[in-house]
């Protein structure tokens, strides 16, 4: 009999990480983010004349009744729909004037938690700092986050300096793509052209078998402010297939002298005089030193297009340098280093005799109060876990809660021990600190503990199927852990937890034991030894799910 157990035991755990699985695909199955249909009505407060929206090199420009470009809009979505905020993505209306600054931002959705996109809302000050600069210009910019809701301004931030880096790839004056014509000019086996993940705006050239035979490269945008007799001009560069060398270059378009661009067009000569030189070459290039002699007649106009090629070709290098391990996307934080030493800490009181001492017990209570309740104030609750199973966890920037969040969810099944609510829950802790605290205490009946105990589950249960479902229900209102971000929190989540304390001080852990969906989820998740086996809860748990599945959009 002993034989089997070892085999029940692995398959009860694999069960309970099989249902965690299944109701993070279900979820995710039913949220399917998408960038919204920009109308003229919503452009409006930024273009009082707008009458039609026309789109233009991946944005949208803004045009008059008489047709005249007023300006472009873009919005981060889908580009930034992995940027993930404190609970989810957060797509920005980007509008920028005619001259390619911003004239200012705008939220259109999101998903993250109610009272911290509020709080970003309410601070003009964080939109302002974007306003009246070009895409380069916030290429290093650092951002003022907004106290009390830095995870979601920052990733607002993130997604609008990387949806103007990505406009930043598309010309305002040149906003054609390079062609598989003109890329057959200078490379007659091209077969296919694909976008570049390395340079951003540039494209891989493929041959009829699929291999990457050279990188199709444009001086626009880079070059726009490069000024020839009359105008700035867009030169397509070919380069070898690791863009390190420069294999020729075609003059696409100018808005220079059409004569002196004819004359620059004609001279073979000055065409070649750049093929076989290194990126790094062309960047650093003293052009009198090189004995890089103009176009005769043109002088100034086949200058302009060398300049767009030096141009251009640091702009490549600064690619080239960008593209760093994974370890340059770690964004370490003072908080994720709080939280490690929290869950240290948690395993020290777990699985060591410290637990058993009274003192050691309360110092360690007051502690996770005060840091992770009231200093850190980052709490797992539903809102949370939710928006990271419907749009992805925010890894490369808030490590140490991700990891929190590991331990909480995994500890239950490979340790028996509720970590997290035992031994990390600021809310939890302030409850055993209030513990018995008072002379008279109130204990439920049998009934009552058995009806009040199912209420967790129950509102687990209604959480999971408001996600699913997409229903109009702010989970954060639901429970007490916003109450210690006073700044962001709706009093929902006060009188929720003020509730819960004073009840704890006469039926110690009240809220923990009768009204927290997130203890649920970790309760659920539990695996307790021999004596546990597959309940009533595992089946009521697969029977969401598959409801959710069989019935929820997506």
């Amino acid at each position: 009999m002993s034989s089997t157990r070892p085999w029940k035991s692995t398959a009860l755990r694999l069960w309970r990480v099989v249902l965690l699985a299944a109701v993070v695909f279900a979820i995710r199955r039913s949220h399917q983010p998408s960038a919204l249909e920009l109308t003229v009505e919503r452009v409006r407060d930024f273009f009082p004349a707008a009458a039609v929206l026309t789109p233009q090199g991946g944005m949208q420009a803004v045009k008059d009744e008489s047709g005249i470009t007023l300006g472009h809009v873009m919005q981060t979505s889908p580009e930034a729909d992995d940027i993930i905020g404190y609970a989810g993505p957060t797509n920005t209306l980007i509008a920028l004037d005619s001259r390619g600054k911003v004239l200012g931002l705008r939220i259109l959705h999101s998903s993250d938690t109610t009272d911290h996109v509020a709080e970003v809302v309410g601070e003009r000050a964080f939109f302002k700092q974007f306003t009246n600069k070009k895409a380069a210009e916030m290429a290093n910019m650092p951002v003022d986050a907004v106290s009390g809701a830095t995870l979601t301004s920052s990733a607002i931030a993130e997604g609008v300096l990387r949806r103007l880096g990505k406009s930043a790839t598309t010309s305002l004056r040149f906003p054609d793509a390079i062609t598989l014509d003109e890329v057959k000019k200078l490379e007659p086996t091209a077969a296919k052209l694909r976008e570049s993940k390395a340079h951003p705006g540039s494209q891989e050239v493929l041959d009829a078998k699929g291999a990457v035979i050279a990188l199709a490269v444009r001086t626009a945008p880079s070059s726009d402010g490069v000024v020839g007799y009359k105008g700035p001009s867009d030169t397509f560069m070919l380069m070898d297939a690791a863009g390190s060398t420069l294999r020729g270059i075609a003059l696409r378009r100018s808005y220079d002298n059409e004569a002196y661009v004819g004359y620059v067009t004609g001279d073979t000569a000055f065409l070649k005089t750049f093929d076989g030189m290194t990126t790094e070459k062309i960047a650093s290039i003293d052009f009198n030193a090189a004995g890089v002699e103009g176009v005769s007649g043109a002088t100034q106009t086949s200058y302009g297009v060398a300049e767009g090629l030096r141009v251009r070709s640091q702009a490549l290098l600064k690619e080239r340098e960008a593209k760093r391990g994974w370890w340059a996307l770690i964004r370490w934080r003072w908080q994720d280093t709080g939280h490690v030493a929290v869950i240290l800490a948690a395993f020290v009181m777990a699985f060591t005799p410290m637990r058993g001492r009274a003192w050691c017990r309360h110092l360690h209570h007051a502690l996770l109060v005060a840091y992770g309740g009231f200093v850190a104030g980052e709490m797992l609750s539903q809102g949370l876990l939710a928006g990271w199973a419907a749009h992805g966890t925010p890894w490369r920037n808030v490590h140490g809660l991700v990891l929190l969040a590991a331990v909480a969810l995994l500890g239950p099944v490979f340790t028996g021990k509720q970590l997290y609510c035992h031994h990390i829950c600021p809310h939890g802790a302030l409850q055993q600190l209030l513990a018995k605290r008072l002379p008279w205490q109130w204990s439920p009946s049998k009934r009552m503990d058995a009806f009040f105990s199912k209420l967790p589950f129950v509102l687990l249960a209604f959480v999971l199927m408001s996600v699913a479902f997409a229903l109009p229900v702010d989970l954060n209102a639901l429970e007490p852990f916003d109450a210690y971000l006073f700044r962001v929190a709706g009093w929902a989540s006060i009188v929720i937890a003020i509730a819960g304390l004073l009840w704890s001080l006469i039926t110690p852990l009240a809220y923990c034991r009768y009204g927290c969906p997130t203890g649920a989820l970790f309760k659920l998740l539990r695996f307790t030894g021999d004596a546990d086996r597959f309940g009533t809860r595992d089946w009521l748990a697969a029977a969401c799910i598959v409801m959710v599945l069989l019935f929820a959009p997506g």
